[in-house]
């Protein structure tokens, strides 16, 4: 396991429960008959900092919170290491692999996901994949792959647009972390903060932090000011 230290992921704060925006119902449904047996994997796609990674920390902790054994990697790293890596995860009970793009210039490791994922059908492996793209659009090598990537239960991850998605998965997450933040704080974040996951709960993580410094109630200034750096960061996350 030495050589994949640098390729498993720093284990983010995330829940299933934070999933709560109606976007991601679909989503969590199958996770939940994933989690109950019913099925093997699973494949999310979408673009850079949607949640994909979240969701893949989550789905472990549900795991590792029963028991049962979890590991989620980035193939972006895990594709320095040589190409037999893959096999010292086959003893996990659920093997999370986000960046699943990063194989496209590597035929070498398209084999050894496919290797991985015929290994998965007839052991005790289950599979999440997270991809920038859908397995039809990955530029693969061995059509074999992509026709088992397709098999998987396969979601577009909600792309942030949603006020209803962002505004759950943030009363989601302060209830569970115990946050007491201004209703007009919320508000603000839902309707003038980054629309992209990764960058709303970044904004969330800051503001929490802040209040956390001071150890007593904002004023309107303070909140004022908070409000400010939550347009200021949706401009700055704008293309």
């Amino acid at each position: 396991m030495q050589q994949l230290d640098l390729a498993i992921e720093q284990r983010l704060d995330a829940q299933i429960g934070d999933f709560a925006g109606p976007g991601w119902v679909p989503i969590i449904d199958v996770f939940r008959q994933m989690y109950a047996g019913l099925l093997n994997r699973l494949y999310l796609h979408g673009p850079a900092g949607t949640g994909k990674s979240h969701f893949l920390a989550a789905a472990c902790e549900t795991y590792q919170q029963s028991g049962r054994s979890a590991i989620q990697v980035s193939l972006q790293e895990l594709i320095q290491a040589p190409v037999d890596a893959l096999m010292a995860l086959e003893g996990f009970q659920l093997v999370a692999l986000d960046d699943l793009e990063i194989i496209q210039s590597s035929q070498p490791w398209q084999k050894a996901v496919f290797h991985l994922l015929n290994r998965s059908a007839s052991g005790e492996t289950q599979l999440i994949f997270a991809s920038r793209l859908a397995p039809a659009l990955l530029e693969l090598k061995l059509p074999d792959l992509r026709s088992r990537l397709g098999q998987a239960a396969c979601f577009a991850v909600p792309d942030g647009q949603a006020a209803e998605d962002r505004q759950a998965m943030l009363q989601a997450i302060i209830r569970r972390r115990g946050l007491l933040l201004d209703d007009r704080l919320v508000s603000h974040l839902v309707t003038h903060g980054p629309i992209a996951t990764n960058a709303l709960l970044g904004l969330l993580d800051q503001i929490a932090s802040e209040l956390h410094s001071r150890r007593r109630k904002l004023g309107t200034a303070e909140i004022r000011h908070l409000m400010d750096t939550i347009e200021q960061a949706r401009s700055q996350a704008q293309p």
